[in-house]
């Protein structure tokens, strides 16, 4: 499915698989400080396999030249994409 990202982009979403879509969710830790504070692990990891898996031609060429703004606009498509249903 082709769509655009707001920068006019344009990209190809790939159909994942249950497996592929579980990998990349279990990628970012979430874990409570002694502090009490809240800190997320493994976001960038995460988002980097979201747009991998879920975009053709996502090459490390690809992803080095989306801004971080795009790369979560990025994979907020990809995750709307796949988790119909869910």
């Amino acid at each position: 499915m082709k769509k655009t990202l707001s920068t006019k982009k344009e990209v190809t979403l790939k159909d994942m698989s249950i497996d592929d879509m579980d990998y990349c969710n279990d990628l970012q830790h979430i874990c409570q400080e002694p502090d009490g504070g809240i800190s997320i692990y493994g976001l960038n990891k995460s988002n980097t396999a979201w747009i991998r898996r879920g975009v053709e031609g996502s090459d490390d060429k690809f992803i080095k030249g989306l801004t971080e703004a795009e790369k979560i606009e990025l994979v907020s498509m990809v995750k709307a994409h796949n988790t119909v249903g869910e």
